[in-house]
C-alpha cells in the first residue's frame, strides 16, 4: 500500500514539474489576467506567425545564395568501321566553373547576407506591428467600454429631462427650445453610441477570429490606464529606426548587386579532368587529360549591368545618408510627443473625479438648480474631455511602444 502511494506521489510531482517547465500552466482556454490574454492572442495571431516564418526564410535565403555550384558531366561516344575493323571512342569530361566558384560565389555570398538582413528587418517590422496591434486593441477596448458607459448615462439623463418637460401641461418658449435641444442631443449621442458599437464589434471580431466565436473580452482582463509612465532620455534611445534598418539593408543589397555585376564581367572559365577510351579493331587505348573552357568577352563586358548596379547603389547610399540625418530629429520628436501626451494625462481629471462631476450635474438638475441646456453642455464637455484623454493615452502608448523597440525592449513593456 505504501509503495503504491509513493508511486502516485512521484507521478503527481513529475506532472507538476513538467507543467512548470513546459509552460503548461498557461492555459489559453482559461485566461486569468491581461498578460496571459496578450500572450495567448499573440501566439495565435496570423501576423505574428507570419513574422516567425519570415525569420526562418531569412537563413534559407542566405543558404540559397551561398550554395556551391554543381560540376557538369558530359559524355561523348562515337563508333564506326575502318577497313572492316570497328573503330570508335568514348570521352568523359567532368567540369566545374572556376569563375562561379572563385569569383561569383563571394559576390553571391554577399548578396545572400544582404537579403538575409533585409528579410530579418521585414520580420522585425511584422512582429512589432502584430504586438502593437494586440496591445492597441486591448487598451482601445477598455476605452470604448468607458465611452459607451458615458454615452448611456448621458442618454439616460436626456430622457429624464425630456420626460420632465413633456409632463408639464404648459411650457413656455424657453422650455420648448430646451426640449428641442434635448431631442437633438439624444439623436447625436445615439449616433455616437452606434459608432462606438461598430468600433467595439471590429475589435471583438479580431479576437474571435483567433479564439473562436464564443470568446468574450472581459473587462477585468483589460489593461487599465497607467498611473506611472517611465522617464525617457535621448541618450537611452537608439536612433536605429525600422526605416533606417530597411534602408541600410537595401544599401547593402545594392552594394552586393554591384559586386555581382563586376563578378559577371569576368570570362566564364570551366575546367576539369577528361578520360577517353579509343577502340581500333581489337586494340583499346585509355587516355587521360585536362579540359578547359573559356568564354571570350568580345561583344560584352557586362558594362550595362555594372553601370545600372552602380547607379542603384549610389541612390541607396543617398537615401540612407538622408535617413541617418533625419533619424536624430525623428527620435527627438517622438520623445517630445511621448512626454507631451504623458504630461497631459497627468494634468487631466481622473475617472473617479469625472464620475462625481457627472453625478453632481444630474443632481443639480433634479433639484432645479440648473437648466436642461446646462446639463446638455456639461455632458458634451465630459464626453469630449474623455475622448481627448483617450487620444492622448493612445499617443503615449504608441510612442512608448516604438521607443521600446528602439531601446531593444519588447513593446509589451508598456503594460507593466
Amino acid at each position: 500500500m505504501d509503495s503504491c502511494l509513493k508511486f502516485r506521489t512521484f507521478i503527481c510531482l513529475g506532472i507538476t514539474f513538467l507543467a512548470a517547465s513546459t509552460g503548461f500552466a498557461k492555459n489559453c482556454n482559461l485566461i486569468q489576467n491581461t498578460r496571459e490574454l496578450y500572450e495567448c492572442t499573440l501566439e495565435n495571431h496570423p501576423d505574428f506567425k507570419s513574422a516567425s516564418l519570415t525569420k526562418e526564410s531569412a537563413s534559407a535565403s542566405r543558404d540559397k545564395a551561398t550554395q556551391w555550384p554543381n560540376p557538369e558531366l558530359s559524355v561523348k561516344s562515337v563508333a564506326g568501321e575502318n577497313a572492316g575493323e570497328k573503330v570508335g571512342g568514348t570521352e568523359v569530361n567532368l567540369t566545374i566553373s572556376l569563375t562561379d566558384l572563385l569569383v561569383k560565389r563571394p559576390a553571391l555570398s554577399k548578396t545572400g547576407r544582404s537579403e538575409e538582413k533585409a528579410i530579418n528587418v521585414e520580420a522585425q517590422e511584422q512582429e512589432f506591428k502584430a504586438k502593437a496591434s494586440v496591445i492597441r486593441d486591448l487598451y482601445r477596448y477598455r476605452q470604448l467600454l468607458n465611452e459607451v458607459e458615458l454615452v448611456d448615462e448621458a442618454i439616460g439623463a436626456f430622457e429624464k429631462i425630456e420626460q420632465q418637460f413633456r409632463s408639464r401641461r404648459a411650457r413656455g418658449p424657453e422650455q420648448d427650445i430646451t426640449l428641442n435641444l434635448v431631442e437633438l442631443a439624444q439623436s447625436d449621442y445615439q449616433l455616437r453610441k452606434n459608432h462606438l458599437a461598430v468600433e467595439k464589434a471590429e475589435i471583438e471580431a479580431r479576437f474571435k477570429g483567433i479564439f473562436g466565436s464564443k470568446f468574450e473580452l472581459k473587462k477585468e482582463l483589460l489593461p487599465q490606464l497607467k498611473q506611472t509612465w517611465p522617464e525617457l532620455t535621448l541618450a537611452s534611445i537608439s536612433k536605429n529606426t525600422l526605416e533606417l534598418r530597411k534602408l541600410e539593408a537595401e544599401k547593402e543589397r545594392f552594394e552586393a548587386e554591384k559586386s555581382l555585376a563586376n563578378a559577371e564581367s569576368w570570362p566564364k572559365i570551366s575546367a576539369g579532368p577528361t578520360a577517353e577510351r579509343t577502340t581500333e579493331g581489337p586494340n583499346q587505348f585509355n587516355s587521360y587529360g585536362f579540359n578547359l573552357t573559356v568564354d571570350i568577352p568580345i561583344f560584352s563586358l557586362n558594362g550595362g549591368a555594372r553601370n545600372f548596379a552602380e547607379k542603384n547603389m549610389l541612390k541607396a547610399q543617398l537615401q540612407y545618408e538622408y535617413a541617418l540625418k533625419k533619424a536624430d530629429l525623428e527620435r527627438e520628436l517622438l520623445i517630445q510627443k511621448y512626454k507631451s501626451a504623458v504630461e497631459s494625462l497627468k494634468r487631466s481629471t481622473n475617472a473617479e473625479s469625472l464620475k462625481k462631476k457627472h453625478t453632481q450635474i444630474d443632481s443639480y438638475f433634479r433639484q432645479g438648480l440648473t437648466s436642461g441646456s446646462t446639463v446638455i453642455e456639461a455632458h458634451r464637455q465630459i464626453a469630449e474631455f474623455t475622448e481627448s484623454q483617450h487620444e492622448h493615452e493612445m499617443v503615449a502608448l504608441e510612442s512608448l511602444m516604438y521607443l521600446n523597440l528602439l531601446s531593444e525592449k519588447d513593446p509589451s513593456e508598456v503594460m507593466k
